[in-house]
């Protein structure tokens, strides 16, 4: 597999997304809010299209991959219209269902971009499933006989956003689940925000964006968010450091060590 190759084209469909448009046009939308049931569950096309391990000729632009899923999901579909939009127009539900599925998607995409920038700068193995993604883990890497997962996630963001908790039936156990941030404010804001803030923790906490604004994510042309390289290979850094100190304390673990972001971004800013 050519992780380097995927991950330029990849990046290339990246910044053809018309956020502006679709901001202007999905974003006011609200009107899906309900729990979707298993049936209707939008990662495991997500997956199918965006998630490959090969170069493919083309990803999918969201006007297709929209008008796909919604044709293969009409009976699902007709039961959710009919127990909770009974009366409304097709078209009314139809851009309901765009609007949440985009919003799902453009997260989804952006921890594809963290798991192929791992593919292709690391060497620690990941893997990345729906199902995994469905259990609250975007992706999976295996350390030592450790199986530790990454959630990557905005500083703030909308529950609809992530289709996955919800519909897991089961756990997936690991041993370390470490978040991994990212921030749509550009460092002049944070900037501005240190400047402005009052306590102290308050002011800790936006330098450690600005960090990460300035220091290990960038913008493409069209304003979507992608990791610089060096992010992941920090990350992995920062994992093989954590198995390496398990190891030699001899640490009996008898429940999962959760990461917050803020420790993963603190031990990375050590090494910046």
């Amino acid at each position: 597999m050519d992780a380097k190759a995927i991950l330029e084209k990849f990046e290339t469909f990246l910044a053809t997304i018309p956020l502006d448009r679709y901001r202007e046009e999905l974003e006011p939308v609200k009107t899906v809010e309900q729990n979707l049931p298993r049936d209707l569950n939008p990662l495991p096309a997500i997956y199918a299209n965006y998630w490959v391990s090969s170069v493919p000729k083309k990803f999918p632009d969201y006007e297709d991959f929209f008008c796909t899923w919604w044709r293969n999901h009409l009976l699902p579909l007709d039961d959710f219209i009919q127990k909770y939009f009974w009366g409304c127009s097709r078209d009314f539900v139809r851009l309901g269902f765009k609007a949440r599925l985009y919003r799902t998607l453009i997260s989804v995409l952006t921890q594809f971009h963290f798991a192929y920038s791992w593919k292709a700068y690391c060497q620690l193995e990941l893997e990345a499933s729906d199902e995994l993604d469905m259990n609250g883990i975007d992706a999976l890497v295996h350390c030592e006989g450790k199986r530790i997962g990454l959630q990557i996630k905005k500083e703030t963001y909308r529950s609809e956003a992530r289709e996955r908790g919800r519909f897991a039936s089961r756990r997936i156990p690991v041993d370390i689940m470490i978040e991994i941030p990212y921030t749509l404010t550009k460092p002049e804001e944070w900037e501005r925000q240190i400047k402005g803030a009052r306590k102290s923790d308050t002011r800790e906490r936006y330098e450690l964006f600005f960090l990460l604004a300035k220091k290990l994510q960038r913008w493409l042309d069209n304003g979507f968010v992608v990791f610089q390289p060096d992010y992941p290979r920090f990350v992995e850094r920062f994992i093989q450091e954590k198995i390496k100190e398990m190891q030699q304390q001899k640490m009996q673990q008898q429940k999962q060590q959760k990461i917050g972001w803020q420790e993963t971004l603190k031990h990375i800013r050590k090494w910046l």
